[in-house]
């Protein structure tokens, strides 16, 4: 069943001091980065399960096979999932925020959820943060629709040396039309739109100090109409560094759904980076 934000059950969870905290909006997104470091791996991979399932309520079973909490199968369930979450109430304290989280008690076992809109606030936040770790690589990145402009913001706020551009996949199916999307985003000289050899030529004469992130979204679409070899190229030019000489980088997002990604049909060389894989 899949709760809405607006639903009242929500308010209805077992609750404890640690959910009397304020609820998490989106001016709270440096909050939720610090609330994110300071948790150790087991919290994190279980918010990761219930980020992955926004919106529904997880029964302690589901999350004690799906996290692989107890192997042997020797342990007490509910006390096995509830250890993992020892280390969420110190990151409360820290940022007067209240648990990401819900639970509720029942007969039946312990439900565990997360609100669809506190999902999408730690999942941009944490996405942006390891961009701004991995300067001059390609990520591939799962991310909705509807997430693409508040992750692509948030970047921007929290880059103080370096561009965001972007570039429609949807734009770049061919590569004249990718020449001249990538020419323009990128905003390389009025030549390099002329052929693609000429485009290659223009990325490799770009400033050694130069700094950018370039977000392509609906990246499944960029270059479909064209062979492998031409996609490996394409990525292969399109990050950089960082370079020993003037310090530069470009790191190059690849952002599209999940349903997206799973059917994409090239097999890639790119280092894919799922959500919350840190």
């Amino acid at each position: 069943m899949f709760l809405a934000d607006d639903d009242p059950l929500w308010e209805q969870s077992s609750g404890g001091s640690g959910h009397d905290g304020r609820e998490w909006t989106t001016a709270d997104e440096d909050a939720a980065l610090v609330y994110w470091e300071a948790l150790d791996d087991k919290a994190r991979s279980f918010l990761r399960y219930l980020f992955d399932r926004r919106g529904q309520r997880i029964h302690h079973h589901e999350l004690l096979d799906g996290l692989d909490l107890d192997p042997e199968g020797t342990k007490s369930a509910k006390h096995v999932v509830a250890g993992s979450l020892r280390r969420t109430s110190e990151p409360n304290k820290r940022t007067g925020r209240r648990y990401p989280f819900r639970w509720w008690k029942e007969k039946s076992g312990t439900y565990y959820g997360v609100r669809t809109s506190t999902a999408d606030i730690f999942e941009r936040v944490t996405l942006a943060a390891q961009v701004q770790r991995n300067r001059g690589k390609c990520l591939a990145l799962r991310l909705s629709t509807d997430q693409v402009q508040p992750f692509i913001d948030r970047l921007r706020w929290t880059t103080d040396d370096a561009d965001v551009r972007m570039a429609l996949g949807s734009a770049c199916t061919t590569a004249i039309r990718a020449v001249q999307q990538l020419t323009a985003a990128l905003q390389l000289p009025y030549n390099a739109a002329s052929g693609w050899h000429e485009f290659l030529d223009a990325l490799d004469e770009r400033p050694a100090a130069l700094r950018e992130y370039l977000v392509v979204t609906d990246a499944c679409q960029l270059l479909k109409h064209e062979d492998a070899d031409l996609w490996h190229e394409a990525v292969r030019a399109l990050h950089s560094g960082p370079h020993h000489l003037g310090g530069g980088w470009t790191t190059l997002i690849l952002l599209d759904t999940p349903d997206a990604w799973h059917t994409w049909p090239l097999t890639t060389d790119v280092d894919t980076t799922l959500p919350f894989d840190y």
